[in-house]
């Protein structure tokens, strides 16, 4: 049974990141049998695997067909924006009730985002820009709410991704300074102005309809 549980984690943990990564794009049609083959193991695994996927929105498994590596629109990579931006002001209230623990951690993160919009590295910079999100939002102690956080910052990468591949040329990037804000209002502990970061940048995403 464990054996069967890692190769289910192995299967799901390689194609999760295939997608995430821009390696497999949306609207490409998976096999089953191709990706047990690929990966070493029987269909069961694999199968489980893609229903996890299924579960996160990410594949839609198509009747006789395959798995169909779903499409995210910019609107609704916009609304899943909005909906990580409503979670890190709940987690603002919560900061300032109780205080933030992972400025350290914090840092690094942003420091490693810095880092990759400086070399030009969008796959890098796209994670580390979710990894700090994802230390900001942890403060509130709520393991549904990071569940949910995962699902949320899945599809962003994927439709990140997918527009920085479509159209290299226009401005990217934008998260980098939009998480320097947060961290300069945190080091401050300036939670009005955290507040303030937030709910502008969430104005600025209904209005422009895009992010990332």
């Amino acid at each position: 049974m464990k054996e069967s549980g890692s190769l289910i984690d192995t299967a799901y943990t390689y194609l999760r990141n295939q997608i995430i990564h821009g390696e497999i794009m949306p609207g490409t049609m998976l096999s089953e049998n191709d990706l047990a083959l690929q990966l070493g193991m029987s269909r069961t695994p694999v199968r489980i695997a893609i229903s996890r996927l299924e579960s996160a929105g990410i594949v839609q498994s198509l009747k006789k067909r395959g798995v169909l590596v779903k499409e995210v629109s910019y609107q609704e990579s916009a609304e899943l924006a909005e909906i990580m931006l409503a979670m890190q002001l709940y987690a603002t209230a919560v900061m300032e009730r109780e205080g933030f623990r992972e400025l350290a951690q914090l840092r690094g993160h942003y420091g490693q985002q810095l880092e990759a919009t400086h070399n030009g590295d969008y796959i890098t910079y796209i994670q580390k820009a979710m990894d700090f999100g994802h230390c900001l939002i942890s403060s509130v102690r709520s393991k549904s709410m990071l569940q949910s956080l995962e699902t949320v910052q899945n599809k962003i990468q994927l439709i990140a991704i997918m527009n920085f591949r479509m159209t290299p040329l226009e401005p990217h990037f934008s998260a980098t300074p939009l998480n320097g804000s947060i961290l300069e209002a945190l080091e401050k502990e300036d939670y009005e102005e955290l507040r303030n970061v937030l709910l502008s940048t969430s104005l600025r995403i209904r209005q422009n309809r895009s992010f990332y």
